[in-house]
């Protein structure tokens, strides 16, 4: 069922500085995700978006994986397939991959473990595509399900995703197929989307290409 504004993220204010915790795993996340992302990517300005296709989701692991049941890292963050299948299998018919590399990354981020205990990475297409998007998709642990550590999550998310494309130039809320999402936009040219999905899950995405795939996966949200 969607949700707008879910608990979460009551009393929260766009330059929350957040509390001791959520700040303690900025540092880190920045490391994580600058280690992901990539400059900006030129496009022809002519291409136009292909048909929607009906959106299809599944309750199992998306793509394959050297970690089917899941696996768990050294500092304990365990990288959870089935958190993908809160998500559609493809989008504007385009496959969505579970994210192998990512994830390997991630076991490797102590600090990213305290923040959160189930994890999972996905891809669309790949950076000098037309269109692409990369994602993580994570369960809070249960003292991390803040208002302040989902406001520093949204916000260091998005400095990392951006810090090779020129920074955040914007950011804002705005309200998707009735889902309450933090939208920034790169200097460079990317936009980077995070929305809680409630249960303690959030999602957080950036990709660039003028058929915006992370607003149409949200768009094919439930």
């Amino acid at each position: 069922m969607r949700r707008l504004g879910h608990a979460m993220r009551s009393g929260r204010s766009r330059h929350a500085t957040g509390s001791g915790r959520a700040a303690g795993f900025g540092r880190a996340t920045l490391a994580l995700v600058g280690a992901l992302v990539i400059a900006a990517v030129a496009v022809t300005a002519c291409a136009q978006p292909g048909p929607t296709p009906e959106p299809q989701y599944t309750s199992l692991p998306i793509g394959a994986t050297p970690w089917p049941s899941g696996t768990t890292g050294q500092y304990g963050l365990h990288i959870d397939p089935s958190l993908l299948g809160k998500l559609p299998r493809s989008v504007d018919a385009e496959p969505l991959l579970e994210d192998a590399e990512s994830e390997s990354v991630a076991l490797d981020n102590a600090d990213l473990a305290k923040t959160f205990d189930g994890y999972a990475a996905a891809s669309i297409g790949e950076v000098g595509d037309a269109d692409w998007l990369n994602l993580a998709i994570g369960h809070f642990q249960p003292d991390n399900q803040t208002p302040d550590v989902y406001s520093a999550w949204v916000d260091q998310y998005a400095t990392g995703a951006c810090s090779q494309a020129d920074g955040v130039s914007s950011a804002t809320q705005s309200t998707i197929n009735d889902w309450l999402v933090d939208v920034a936009t790169c200097g460079g040219g990317p936009t980077v989307y995070t929305l809680s999905l409630g249960g303690g899950v959030v999602l957080s995405m950036f990709g660039y290409g003028p058929r915006d795939l992370g607003r149409q996966l949200i768009g094919a949200l439930y």
